[in-house]
């Protein structure tokens, strides 16, 4: 043995693990751009729901417009 080490092969795995890192933080974070937009079109949705026939008018819907999508689920676009 010669005491050389090869450190050819280590930036290999950090470039790996940090493109492993750089995913699953990009996944994660999509998940949590899904969970807020759920929870936005639910929040949005009850809300429409509970307006008046006047406050639908001045939004241009009419009540069967403003229930049929305040009836939808949370997921639905």
């Amino acid at each position: 043995m010669n005491g050389y080490i090869d450190t050819r092969a280590t930036p290999r795995i950090s470039r790996s693990a940090a493109d492993l890192r750089t995913g699953l933080a990009g996944g994660i974070s999509s998940l949590l751009s899904t969970f807020d937009l759920w929870y936005q079109r639910h929040r949005q949705r009850r809300q429409l729901g509970m307006l008046d026939d006047r406050l639908l008018r001045d939004i241009g819907l009419d009540r069967a417009t403003a229930m049929e999508e305040a009836g939808k689920s949370f997921w639905q676009a």
